[in-house]
Formats: structure tokens, sequence, C-alpha cells
């Protein structure tokens, strides 16, 4: 429990957000752990110690307590418009998706609510905006980790397809020379209406910050691609490193003051305060993510998930699915009292220009709304079928 917990703490110095400019870290391998050989694997699309973890975990009962008592002191809502959201996101996933099965996977995931739970105070303009932006991304992040497409399963499409999306992304956000309607691909045209919401109302500094964050996700999602395709299991510390990028919530954040119709001083957004904000939030939503997603993914043959990465780097005297669980429990918790530090922190820095503090405490409260969201919408929707999962108490049991 202790090492994980310096873990977490060297990844909260460690971890930059895209507040500033991004340098892509170098790949590295850790001897302790890499397995150099590749293992003949009799599953299909399992291969070195993912191969292994399956023998060890499939079939077993991961357990997780009632999370949802940790956020009773955090807001949630839902917006006015969850109605008129939920007709949006389908008629989204229309325009992009072409197959039936996959359009009606999407569709009972219900993005729609998920969109009432982020966006609670939000009006329609801005919700139109960010519905198209996280149907997007959801949809791109599928198509690389599904398995059963071109990109997924083949390094090289997989490196175009970032490359190709990316590049498309930094001319929609008005940061380069401009596209041609006509040369927009299928799989960005939900992308272009972000950039046209955000060009006239965002200036260059705010399309930036968030272009830097989908370039980071985007690479880490490439980094991630290749364990997952290679079987190969990090050491948690690395992982945590790829997955904060690769979990998305970076560029989500980085529209926070768009849909909120302010603009913090740059300053403001540049302070260590709001480092460390930003960084908790994406370490809280990391675990809540993982935690719920582990049994859609191991169905997949997907092991690059922190339940199954912490697993593998357990002493081998404490290695137990219990363990787990618990070193999960502490982290959480320690990343809720990180993120109310630096919340304090920027409300107190704030404190003597009143129009500014109310604005930091939209922001911080947008970013607790964020959270129970992603906590709230993981557990009802049947993206990941834990209701089939909860108990009375409200706790989970959960098969691998």
């Amino acid at each position: 429990m202790k090492n994980f917990l310096r873990l977490i703490q060297r990844l909260q110095s460690k971890l930059t957000t895209k507040l500033i400019p991004y340098h892509a870290p170098k790949e590295t391998q850790d001897a302790q752990h890499q397995d150099t050989r590749t293992r003949a694997s009799t599953q299909p699309g399992l291969a070195g110690e993912a191969l292994l973890l399956s023998s060890q975990l499939k079939g077993q009962n991961f357990h997780l307590p009632d999370l949802c008592k940790d956020f009773e002191s955090w807001p949630s809502a839902t917006s006015k418009h969850a109605e008129q959201l939920e007709a949006l996101v389908n008629t989204m996933l229309e325009r992009i998706i072409t197959n039936e099965k996959k359009l009606r996977a999407l569709k009972r995931a219900n993005f729609g609510r998920l969109m009432s739970l982020w966006y609670p105070d939000s009006d329609w303009e801005e919700l139109k905006v960010a519905t198209a932006y996280s149907v997007w991304i959801f949809v791109w992040d599928d198509e690389v980790d599904a398995g059963d497409t071109d990109v997924s399963n083949d390094e090289e499409k997989a490196r175009a397809y970032y490359k190709k999306s990316l590049g498309c992304v930094h001319r929609l956000l008005g940061l380069g020379e401009e596209v041609a309607e006509d040369q927009i691909p299928q799989n960005m045209e939900l992308f272009a209406d972000v950039g046209r919401g955000v060009r006239d109302t965002t200036d260059v500094e705010q399309r930036q910050r968030f272009f830097r964050e989908l370039e980071n996700f985007m690479l880490q999602v490439g980094i991630e691609h290749g364990h997952r395709m290679r079987g190969s299991i990090p050491t948690t510390e690395k992982y945590l490193e790829i997955r904060s990028g690769s979990v998305g919530c970076g560029p989500q954040i980085a529209l926070t003051d768009y849909m909120l119709k302010i603009r913090l001083p740059e300053p403001l957004m540049e302070c260590e305060a709001m480092k460390a904000l930003w960084k908790e939030t994406i370490i809280i939503c990391l675990i809540l993510n993982d935690v719920f997603s582990v049994q859609k993914e191991i169905a997949q043959n997907s092991y690059f998930n922190l339940v199954p990465v912490m697993f593998r780097n357990c002493d081998p005297k404490e290695q137990s699915l219990d363990t787990v669980t618990h070193e999960l429990e502490v982290a959480l918790r320690g990343s809720m009292r990180n993120f109310e530090e630096a919340a304090a922190s920027l409300v107190d820095m704030t404190s003597s220009d009143a129009q500014v503090n109310e604005k930091i405490q939209d922001y911080i409260k947008w970013c607790r709304y964020f959270t129970t969201g992603v906590l709230l919408w993981s557990l009802e929707s049947r993206r990941y079928g834990m209701a089939d999962c909860r108990n009375e108490d409200g706790s989970l049991d959960i098969v691998l």
C-alpha cells in the first residue's frame, strides 16, 4: 500500500497537464517487469504478460465498497436539457456510425445521461458543442480499443490514424490553415462542430491549451495501444503516467471555461494550485473509470487497466485482488484530500477579487460535477454493466 501511495505522489509531482507546452516522453522498458519473451497465446488477442494475467484473474471476484459514500459531500445534478441531450447524442451517433451493431451498443451506453451530469448548469449552445466533442472522443477512442477494427489491430495504421486526426484537430481549432468542408473525414465531422463552436468564443491561448491536451491524449493512446498489442504490462508508475493522458480527462477539463462562459486570468490557469486541481481531478476519474470498466475490458481480452496492472505489480506475498481494492481506496481518498487542498488554495489566492473568486468557485464546482458524473454514469450505464454487479449495500462484486 505504501508503495502505491508513493507512486501516486511521484506522479503528482511528475505529471504535467498541458497547461504548459507538451514534450512527448520517451517510452522506457522496466527490466524487472518486462517479459522479454513472447508466450504463445492460446486465446485470440492475448500475448505476453497479459496471457499470464488472464490465467490468474479470469473468473475471479473483484469486490469494491460503495464508492458513492466517499463522494457524499460532492455535488451532483442533472441538466434541464436531459431529454434533448439523449436525442442529440443519438442523432450524432447516427451521423458517424454505419455499423448497426456498434450503433446500438453506443446508444445503449446513454451518453446523453453523462452529458447531463457533467454540465447541469450549461446553456444549450454550449451543450451542443460539448456533446459533439464527447461523442467524437468516445467513438474515436473505441476505434483504437475495440479490437475489431483495422486500426485497433495494426500499429502502423493506428499511428497514421493518430497523425491524420491530430492534424485535422489543429486546423479545425483555427490553429493552422483552414480545412474545406468537403475534405473533413467522416470520423472528424463531429469535431468540426466543436471547432466551429469554440473558434468564435475562445482566444488562441484557450484553444492551444485544448489542442495540447488532445495531443497528449492521442500520444498516450498510441503508447497504450502498443502495450495492448504486445500484451506487456508496465510498472504501476509507468501505467499511471500513460493512463493520465489516455483516459481523456485533460481535454474535457480544458473546455471548462468555455462551458462556463468565463475567462480566468492566464497566470491563474498556469499556477501550481490550478495544475494540482487538474492532476487530482484526472487521477480520481482515472481510478473510477478503470475500476468500473475492468470487467468490460477483460471480456475484450484487454489487461491494460489499473486493476490488473496493480495486481501484476503487487508484492508476491500480498498479491490478491483484496490488496488491490485496499490500495485503490486509500489512493482515491488521498487524491480527494489533495483536490480539496488545491481548491482551497485557489479560493484563497483569489479572495481579493470578488469576480475572479466567484469564477474560480464555479470552476472548482464543475470539476466536482465532472467526477461525480463519471461515478454515477459508470454505475448506471449498460456500457459497463455495473447494475448487475451491485449489492444491496451499494458494494460491487465484479466477476472478471
